[in-house]
């Protein structure tokens, strides 16, 4: 391999201690560099970066190899190591020739120049490194004036994706154009490739962005899984159509399923994807997802439909949002969905996201914002109603449609520290089953804070009017209320130094006193309007209830305390609890839907707790205690354990009077550096069933994991628990993930991730 070829007039040899640098600069390139070892310019690292770019012939999701992931490998993992790599004595031992340019390195037993030709051939151990890339061969030519060039028999260590193969042959073909012959490519280490990809031929147009490989393998356990003729995938940041990793999956009500998505790059800022899903006991279901980023505007739409074969029926799934910019201060926003039938979430599950699958909502909203004569500014002009995809539900109940609905505020400063804010809402309330109407409320609020690291104070004043417009000729058709109301809000600060314990103690008083007149408001109808959650947030809100058709009276003063406990060498927060309680000094009067009155001198004492007093320990507790019947109304505790090798214990319970009593346990238990096993358990004490079960083991190498889980569980467990009714669903499934390449199966890991405290996707074990 080292023989010239018979037309060369003349040779310049450089081997080891080589001594001819001059000649050689003054015949490639005077202006390169070199030091105490002979140098030239050396190939164009394109040529071995590209090597690597075999791992896309079947890249096929976005699960990238990051270094997490790979933790299985240890820390030298996919490093070049000479020993291992068979390389002889590839390495960058001195008294080598040494090529190279920036950041690039070539290391070689023996490099020959052919001046007829203009071609330098490096052999004997060529190694060539860069920041990213380590890559062996026997040979490298290569040609300066053409700018091409060609290495035999490669081996390559792709740093950034832990990849790894080999090619018998790269070449350089022009400037951007490149060949691999007979290459490969893997996350494993050469001793054992789990899974790999080959190629008999890939072409690479650096230009066009775009990558061709012919006869395409992809081997799990030396067993072929995928073949493609011909392939082609993008080569660089670039989206590119394709097909997707297929989804598997198998349910009690919907049998087995698959779901082979393909992806549309129809455009730099427009693109869809397609996911046609066959499940055995409904048919196939047709779904679609277009995407699009243009510059005043953006959005997505969401479509689904199956001729249901269980039911005989069609069912579909409309879902889209788009967001207009029509200017800095204005802007527009929409949101449409759409169901077949009730059931539609409850048989398919929510595949698109939505935030709920009982209220659909479809919204126009267009909103101002600005800033005018030192006052902020914002608006909102609303159409809004639901769909509500319940078959239980109570149409009585359903919420309001709002046609329209207009809403203004502003805030701004005034002199001596005042501070103005001011808000005016208009909103055309419509129902089938319920008493329509327009209402009118205006707010104008003043305040004056005083603060200072140890304290501050804040009073305020503000005033309200509430007027109604009803249809109904059973009520009086046009109430008001207006109202005024105070509140001055207060706290201090102490702190103090623990040395002993390298802590910092803090106590922190608050007082907050409410005062707001009493209205008659029992004419007045309930549009949007419902009562807060009792908690220790609501102790110093101003108001009992959302929405304004209901103002609560108050005359009234809260006294809480938080109290902390930091480390001055962490700072973190190893204790925090919080107590408080609000003192009436009136009965209250004003309620949802009845006159009576709610005569108690004390709130429920609602008491908060947090403690932290290792890495390893972490609970967070909250209860609400009633004082008249001296038990508690309600309770949520939760404890998180992390012990060595990461192991988890999470251990909670939940617990509303008249209403539910819940225990969560969940864990993740890794027995070895490649196996953990994985479970949770929901159960409910007053009804003595399971709400949610899962149980799953999940094995971990290198370059591969397997997840096998199953899950059992009650539909709409909330309310289901209510009316007693038990439906379950049973599931298996599988995810396969060939890291740095592509997961195949259901995508476990998020549910794992919703379900279990503290999951995380890679095996954390430390060994």
């Amino acid at each position: 391999m080292d023989v010239p070829p018979k037309s060369v007039t003349q040779v310049i040899d450089f081997g080891a201690g080589g001594n001819r640098i001059s000649t050689l600069r003054a015949l490639i390139n005077p202006g390169w560099i070199y030091s105490e070892l002979p140098i030239i310019n050396y190939p164009d690292p394109i040529l071995m970066r590209i090597l690597i770019v075999t791992c896309l012939c079947v890249y096929c999701s976005s699960v990238l190899a990051q270094d997490p992931e790979f933790r299985q490998c240890g820390r030298q993992a996919g490093k070049y190591k000479p020993a291992a790599a068979g390389a002889g004595q590839a390495a960058d031992q001195d008294h080598r020739v040494h090529m190279f340019d920036a950041e690039q390195n070539i290391y070689a037993d023996r490099v020959q120049f052919f001046e007829e030709e203009n071609k330098a051939v490096a052999t004997g151990n060529v190694l060539m490194r860069d920041p990213d890339l380590d890559m062996t061969a026997t040979r490298v030519d290569y040609w300066p004036d053409k700018k091409t060039a060609k290495a035999e028999n490669v081996r390559y260590w792709y740093h950034p994706r832990h990849g790894s193969g080999v090619a018998q042959v790269a070449e350089r073909m022009s400037e951007d154009i490149f060949t691999l012959k007979n290459a490969t490519y893997s996350t494993c280490d050469f001793e054992d490739r789990a899974w790999e990809l080959s190629s008999k031929n890939v072409i690479l147009d650096r230009k066009k962005g775009v990558g061709r490989g012919r006869h395409v393998v992809a081997k799990f356990k030396n067993v072929p899984f995928f073949y493609s003729p011909w392939l082609s995938f993008p080569i660089n940041k670039e989206r590119k159509t394709g097909f997707l990793a297929p989804v598997f999956g198998r349910s009690s009500s919907s049998g087995g399923e698959i779901e082979t998505p393909f992806y549309w790059n129809i455009a730099p800022h427009r693109d869809a994807l397609l996911r046609p899903r066959y499940l055995t006991k409904r048919g196939l279901q047709l779904g679609a997802r277009l995407r699009y980023l243009n510059a005043h505007n953006f959005g997505h739409a969401n479509v689904q439909f199956l001729d249901d074969k269980k039911f005989a029926d069609q069912r579909y799934l409309v879902n889209l949002i788009h967001n207009h910019r029509f200017s800095p201060r204005l802007n527009a926003n929409l949101v449409y969905n759409n169901a077949s039938d009730d059931d539609y979430f409850k048989d398919l599950g929510n595949t698109i996201g939505l935030a709920s699958s009982r209220q659909l909502e479809r919204r126009a909203d267009l909103t101002y914002s600005g800033t005018h004569s030192g006052a902020n500014w914002y608006g909102l002009l609303r159409l809004q109603q639901f769909q509500i995809a319940d078959s239980n539900s109570d149409s009585s109940k359903d919420p309001f449609k709002r046609l329209p609905q207009i809403y203004l505020q502003n805030s701004f400063a005034l002199p001596a520290g005042l501070t103005f804010f001011s808000s005016a809402e208009w909103v055309a309330f419509d129902h089938d089953d319920r008493v329509d109407g327009n209402r009118t409320h205006l707010q104008a609020t003043l305040s004056r804070p005083w603060q200072a690291p140890g304290y501050f104070i804040t009073p305020s004043l503000r005033w309200l009017h509430t007027a109604y417009d009803l249809a109904s000729s059973n009520r009086k058709n046009n109430p008001r209320r207006t109202l005024p109301g105070f509140a001055l809000d207060s706290g201090l600060v102490f702190e103090r130094l623990l040395p002993a314990f390298r802590l910092r103690h803090t106590l922190e008083p608050r007082l907050y006193y409410l005062y707001t007149p009493y209205r008659r408001q029992d004419d007045i109808p309930l549009f949007d309007t419902s009562q807060y959650e009792f908690g220790y947030n609501q102790l110093f809100r101003n108001d009992r209830f959302s929405g304004h058709d209901r103002i609560a009276d108050a005359n009234q003063v809260t006294a809480a305390l938080d109290t902390r406990l930091v480390s001055t060498e962490t700072g973190r927060e190893m204790l925090r609890a919080s107590l408080g309680q609000i003192f009436f000094f009136a009965d209250r009067r004003v309620a949802l839907t009845s006159a009576k009155k709610d005569g108690r001198a004390v709130s429920n004492l609602v008491g908060e707790l947090s403690i932290s007093p290792s890495e390893r320990w972490k609970a967070i507790a909250g209860a609400i205690w009633d004082r008249q019947k001296n038990e508690f109304f309600r309770t949520n505790v939760n404890l998180q354990y992390r012990g060595h090798n990461n192991f988890i214990f999470n251990a909670g319970h939940r617990f509303r009077r008249m209403d539910f009593s819940q225990s969560d346990i969940s864990f993740i238990y890794p027995f070895s550096d490649q196996w953990r096993a994985v479970g949770r358990w929901n159960y409910d004490l007053r009804k003595k069933r399971s709400l949610d079960l899962l149980a799953g083991i999940e094995y971990d190498t290198c370059c591969w994991k397997l997840r096998i889980a199953a899950r059992r569980f009650l539909k709409d467990a909330e309310r289901n628990v209510r009316r007693g009714a038990e439906t379950y669903s049973n599931s298996i499934e599988f995810q396969l993930t060939l890291k740095g390449l592509t997961s195949l199966g259901s995508p476990i890991s998020e549910q794992l991730q919703r379900n279990i405290r503290g999951y995380e996707n890679q095996n954390t074990f430390v060994y």
